[in-house]
């Protein structure tokens, strides 16, 4: 049985840290909130989450924010009238690495908590 990625904490990014195969990524999906895609040629993880109105998007966009700066790994945010956009990606290394998971893992865990 795979580990709880929700029970993990995000190592400190640094060039050269290990990047996650395809296979890989793809087989840690199945741990998440299947809302989640990998985009860019598997470099991201996207979530969109559809709520009802501003406010809520807002407080979507909050709770990515805060579990960014809480994990020193910090997503791409975007929202709107019903809709808030995360998406994780190990910047430094233009690819998706395990802390993209923990993090989303994370996040499906506040929003769905």
């Amino acid at each position: 049985m795979p580990e709880d990625l929700n029970a993990k904490t995000c190592v400190a990014c640094r060039a050269g840290m290990p990047m996650l195969s395809n296979a890989k990524s793809t087989e840690m999906m199945s741990q998440l909130n299947p809302d989640w895609t990998m985009v860019d040629q598997g470099r991201k993880l996207k979530r969109t989450v559809v709520v009802k109105g501003f406010n809520a998007a807002h407080h979507c966009a909050n709770l990515a924010a805060y579990l960014g700066d809480q994990q020193g790994h910090h997503p791409d945010i975007s929202f709107g009238w019903n809709y808030c956009d995360v998406i994780f990606t190990t910047h430094v290394m233009r690819g998706l690495t395990e802390n993209d998971f923990i993090c989303a893992a994370r996040f499906d865990a506040l929003v769905e908590g």
